[in-house]
């Protein structure tokens, strides 16, 4: 069993392989060991993932936790970033009636083909649920493209709702790719930051056309953290055009001072509003 506490974060060298009424069990890209958390992101478990999978049946019992019931969202993360910033989010979904399951994946430790593995291996072992939709923040749009333009088994299990992409970077991130110049930068911020160039990014398809997507620009006003930024940096950021995607359903502009988007409380309506009825508005 181990010893049971808090993880104290490593959200850069854990994936979330399974999700579960909040408990995970996550994979550590170095060792390849896992580990179960349960809700409150405490160290149930650790060991093979059948041996972690059958601990979280034992607590199913011991917790009586009840089933999933309901449409399901999955939250990406963007490039440094963690499950934590889609708490706002998080909170409405679940007060939509939504389970909603934020998830982790090593953004500077792996390419995207790694994440894109980790993200079929989660939804294939998604249990009691139906329906899925998707909310991406920055570079998990691009994780989101890759993942859909390759079949598995979870394709034909669950049924796909709406994407929302929030300052996606669909064609190319600029400011990602320029540290990959540096074999000192690319090697601390890791191997995605070679393959987020706007002819990489040009390579991956867009969404199937029968899947509805909506795309959030957040606008950088003249005030705020963001005002604080060089120039040269600001210039870097995705414009609305490098947003914008061909075949997306909706888009939408928004003017955002927040250093995390979600939270922007017109962002988090903006993206509940898409997912309930597939407009912004």
């Amino acid at each position: 069993m181990g010893f049971e506490f808090f993880t104290f974060g490593g959200s850069q060298f854990w994936a979330d392989v399974f999700f579960y009424q909040k408990w995970r069990i996550q994979r550590n890209c170095v060792s390849k060991s896992y580990r179960l958390l349960d809700s409150w992101d405490i160290v149930r478990h650790r060991g093979t993932f059948e041996e972690c999978r059958k601990a979280f049946v034992n607590y199913i019992d011991i917790y009586e936790l009840p089933r999933q019931s309901g449409p399901m969202i999955v939250m990406l993360h963007g490039f440094g970033e963690n499950k934590n910033i889609f708490k706002p989010l998080w909170h409405k979904a679940l007060d939509r009636g939504y389970m909603a399951a934020a998830v982790n994946y090593p953004s500077m430790q792996c390419n995207i083909e790694s994440h894109v593995r980790q993200l079929i291996f989660l939804l294939n072992n998604m249990e009691d649920t139906e329906e899925v939709s998707f909310v991406s923040s920055g570079v998990g749009g691009i994780l989101l493209r890759k993942l859909f333009s390759i079949n598995a088994p979870w394709q034909q299990k669950l049924r796909i709702g709406r994407i929302v992409q929030v300052c996606p970077p669909n064609h190319g991130c600029r400011l990602i790719h320029k540290l990959s110049r540096n074999p000192l930068t690319r090697w601390i911020f890791g191997p995605m930051t070679e393959e987020l160039s706007e002819e990489n990014i040009a390579k991956i398809p867009g969404f199937p056309p029968e899947v509805e997507v909506g795309i959030i620009y957040c606008r950088i006003p003249n005030k705020g953290f963001y005002a604080w930024l060089p120039e040269r940096i600001r210039k870097l950021l995705p414009d609305k055009n490098e947003s914008k995607l061909a075949g997306a359903t909706d888009f939408i502009e928004i003017s955002n001072s927040q250093r995390n988007v979600f939270k922007n409380r017109s962002v988090v309506s903006a993206v509940m509003n898409f997912i309930d009825l597939g407009r912004f508005r």
